[in-house]
């Protein structure tokens, strides 16, 4: 078990909230008969693939970074500006995320809220760990890759 400490002495409350990545699709939708067909097909395991795979998109848009996020805390050292990025991005997944993939988010996630919990107390000091996040990055991989994610860089 990997723990430092590291005093967060701040001053600046976060401003802002998390905003919800789902978006929604422009213009209209008629109802046709072709459209009616298509109504009693979709099933619980379409629409729960559909939101693992947005979890997924929005997990891989700091993914190779999240790791000298987590370095730098371990280390010490605490942006106020990075960190409040980290939060917003950890948010909007823990929005989107499907009820079987919640676990594993949270794992992956708790640096971001381990360090929130000081961030929302006005300052204070922090034993910081790691055993949640090493085993939610794996875990969270093996989720986005059984859903059908794929990294493309």
């Amino acid at each position: 078990m990997k723990r430092a400490a590291l005093v967060l002495a701040l001053a600046l409350a976060l401003t802002g909230c998390a905003s919800s990545p789902a978006a929604e699709e422009d213009g209209t939708t008629t109802t046709t008969p072709a459209a009616e067909e298509d109504k009693p097909t979709p099933t619980s395991t379409p629409i729960a693939k559909a939101d693992a795979l947005v979890l997924c998109e929005l997990m891989a848009q700091k993914l190779f970074e999240y790791p000298g996020y987590v370095l730098a805390i371990a280390n010490g050292e605490f942006d106020q500006v990075t960190h409040g990025g980290y939060y917003a991005w950890a948010e909007e997944m823990k929005a989107v995320a499907p009820a079987d993939a919640n676990v594993p988010l949270a794992k992956f996630t708790d640096p971001i809220y381990q360090v929130q919990e000081v961030v929302d107390a006005g300052g204070g000091s922090l034993t910081f760990n790691t055993d949640d996040y090493k085993a939610g990055n794996l875990e969270i991989m093996e989720y986005c890759v059984d859903a059908g994610f794929k990294v493309n860089n």
